[in-house]
Formats: structure tokens, C-alpha cells, sequence
């Protein structure tokens, strides 16, 4: 046994297991919402600061779903009587998501995402 390459191994593998702790670090990032939220090919911005509950529209907030943020799925909530819809154009324009740390930030929507042609 040579104690050269049972030294190379054990720091082989102390390596690559602090890369994944690094890179699952990363994944995950910390509490709090983005600037900016991609809901499918949709894009939101956001707008004021955190609030305590949801705020959108007027009346009590429905939960619309899950979205990831980073490696997190987060709770997104629409105005009362939307829903989350397959469909883009019936998506609603504004939204309020749970940022992770007892917070809600609302986004309205700002642009569509462009779509490549397709190929020939």
C-alpha cells in the first residue's frame, strides 16, 4: 500500500465533496425574492418592497402555484379569481411571491420572452 496515493485519494475526495457543498450553495442561494421572476415565457419585475402578506389586486390573494427560484420551489400568488393557466394571455399581469423569509414581494408584468424561429 503506498501511502502517497492513499494521501492523493483522501484529497481527491475532499475536493470533490467540498465543490458539491459549494455548488449546492450556490444552487439554493439565500432567503429573499429576485428583481426579476420568469414565469414560463413570461417576465415580472418588481415593484415596492416586502411585505408581511401578498399583496395583488384587491381582495384576498389566491395561490396560483409553485415556481423555482435557484434550486427552491417558492409559493406565487395571483389577484382573487385568477388562476394559473397553461396559456400565457391568461396569466395574470400582476403576481406577489413568497420570498422564503416570512416575506411576500408583488411583480407586475413587463415583457414576453422572444421565441427563436423555427429551424429550417
Amino acid at each position: 500500500m503506498s501511502w502517497r496515493a492513499v494521501g492523493c485519494a483522501v484529497l481527491a475526495a475532499a475536493i470533490f465533496v467540498g465543490l458539491g457543498l459549494w455548488a449546492l450553495q450556490m444552487a439554493i442561494g439565500r432567503p429573499g425574492c429576485p428583481q426579476t421572476l420568469l414565469w414560463g415565457d413570461r417576465v415580472y419585475t418588481a415593484v415596492g418592497g416586502p411585505a408581511v402578506v401578498p399583496v395583488v389586486g384587491s381582495g384576498e390573494p389566491v395561490r396560483l402555484g409553485t415556481t423555482f427560484v435557484g434550486a427552491l420551489t417558492r409559493e406565487v400568488f395571483g389577484p382573487a379569481g385568477s388562476s394559473s393557466s397553461p396559456d400565457a394571455e391568461d396569466r395574470p399581469d400582476e403576481i406577489a411571491l413568497d420570498c422564503g423569509n416570512d416575506t411576500f414581494v408583488t411583480y407586475r408584468f413587463t415583457s414576453v420572452l422572444p421565441t427563436a424561429p423555427p429551424s429550417p
